[in-house]
């Protein structure tokens, strides 16, 4: 995923995923301290920037969050005060210093319900592809417990997709617990990543018109963008010119 303007990506509404690793893919998350103060810094600030997430996995040294914004604005705001916070409080208490996230998030955004489903799914899943193959009800720092066991959890708000999949609660927790046991039992069909193509992240996450659709709206905003600053930087050269 190229380094593009992030208002060229998220818009008023956007249903998002945000992943990011640790600087030097270190393993700066592998402690209780540092999970829990990631969380409690998303929980803090998700209402004053209207923020609300669907899901998160917080690894040792990477987090996958999806979630709504209510515009770009507030949601670029709202990861520079919580990564900022996170990563001043994290040197603090470790004796640390320097940089903690490496380079800028990530943040595609989904199209439909069933693609925020899937990319629930694989991230609640990240777990069981670490080294040790942990089942996703052994991992503490997830959404999954939420969902397939109905743990209470301030963070989340429920997509429309979960409550989709039965008529009361017990259901919709059944049902999701076997989506995911199916697939652990499967391996063979386990699901493709479905924000990476080629080993890169991808920008938008959909059916492929419209991703080609979005893509394309993309890079013309790109290109008049582009020729902007081009205009903008003859002009002052010009003017610097004509002063001389």
């Amino acid at each position: 995923m190229a380094n593009y303007p992030r208002n060229l990506l998220v818009f008023e509404g956007s249903v998002f995923h945000v992943t990011w690793q640790c600087h030097n893919k270190d393993w700066l998350l592998n402690s209780e301290f540092a999970k829990a103060l990631y969380y409690d810094l998303l929980l803090k600030y998700k209402t004053i920037y209207d923020v609300i997430f669907f899901s998160y996995c917080l690894m040792d040294n990477h987090v996958h969050l999806t979630g709504r914004c209510s515009s770009q604005k507030l949601f670029s705001d709202f990861f520079r005060v919580v990564n900022g916070c996170f990563s001043k409080i994290l040197n603090k208490h470790v004796g640390r210093r320097g940089q903690v996230i490496m380079d800028r998030f990530k943040s595609p955004t989904m199209e439909t319900d069933d693609d925020l489903m899937n990319v629930i799914i694989y991230n609640d899943l990240n777990p069981r592809r670490t080294v040790n193959m942990v089942h996703p009800k052994k991992h503490k720092w997830s959404s999954y417990h939420h969902y397939a066991f109905g743990k209470e959890d301030p963070l989340l708000t429920e997509p429309e997709f979960y409550k989709n999949l039965g008529k009361t609660l017990q259901e919709r927790q059944i049902k999701y617990r076997t989506m995911i046991d199916e697939i652990i039992e499967n391996d063979h069909r386990a699901p493709a990543c479905p924000y990476k193509k080629d080993d890169s992240y991808v920008c938008f996450i959909g059916n492929p018109l419209w991703v080609q659709e979005r893509y394309e709206r993309l890079m013309t905003n790109i290109r008049v963008q582009r020729k902007e600053w081009q205009d903008r930087h003859r002009q002052m050269l010009e003017s610097r010119a004509y002063y001389e």
